[in-house]
């Protein structure tokens, strides 16, 4: 079965596209608030550096998915190496000093809350399928339970604001999270037609090879394994409450 892209409803390209830059301006706005709460002098600095960074990385990814050369999955897919420089990123910038200062400006709520974007990512995958771009095994008709991280994350940052979260209750969230974030990148993965392919059903995973869908591993995936990184990190440096 081969993709047709451009039969993808356009309600779903335009959630796509709004849940990546959604995401990403939360981020730019994140480090920015972090930067103030934490009594930096030079917050227009910061905020200008993570938006060109934020940048970068998009064009950077999309023009290589925009060559075609992702499209090759012939031993060593090429899709590889870009999610592998992508979490290599990722956990960089989780143990910079842009890291340091998240955990101390924004804390266990904004961090908590952070992944409710994981909802709107989990509703395109779903219409992505009912398109016929996407294996059931991704989404939550299958395989893929990572709505539940979306689907819960303001209930526990209320709680967490509240005071009526156990610290205990916020590693499990955390650790739960990163597990279904992991559940679905190796369904992914295995859906792809390489030589490692598990799941056989049509379509194979190739979307994500495609620009703009190139978003979804290298910069949605991040977003969240971000999120659940800046979450242990602040979970490791308060540990020894009771309460988150």
């Amino acid at each position: 079965m081969e993709l047709a892209l451009d039969k993808v409803p356009l309600r779903i390209e335009i959630l796509f596209l709004a849940t990546v830059l959604g995401t990403l301006a939360l981020l730019v706005l994140a480090v920015q608030a972090a930067a103030q709460r934490t009594g930096r002098d030079d917050v227009g600095l910061w905020t200008v550096r993570a938006a060109a960074g934020v940048a970068i990385w998009l064009a950077a990814t999309g023009l290589v998915a925009n060559t075609g050369v992702l499209l090759d999955f012939s031993l060593p897919p090429k899709v590889f190496f870009l999610l592998l420089v992508s979490v290599a990123l990722t956990c960089s910038v989780a143990f910079s000093r842009v890291g340091s200062m998240l955990i101390a400006g924004i804390g266990p709520v904004g961090l908590v809350a952070f992944h409710f974007f994981r909802l709107p990512v989990e509703i395109f995958l779903h219409g992505m399928y009912e398109a016929g771009q996407v294996p059931v095994q991704m989404t939550y008709a299958g395989l893929n339970f990572d709505i539940f991280s979306g689907l819960t994350a303001p209930a526990m940052a209320w709680l967490i604001w509240r005071g009526k979260m156990q610290r205990i209750g916020l590693w499990g969230w955390n650790i739960f999270g990163l597990v279904l974030l992991a559940n679905i990148v190796t369904i992914a993965i295995l859906s792809m037609p390489t030589e490692f392919r598990i799941f056989m059903n049509e379509p194979a995973n190739t979307f994500v090879s495609h620009i703009p869908y190139v978003w979804l591993p290298t910069v949605l995936v991040q977003a969240a394994l971000l999120g659940h990184l800046l979450l242990f990190r602040w979970l490791w440096a308060h540990r020894g409450g009771e309460q988150a």
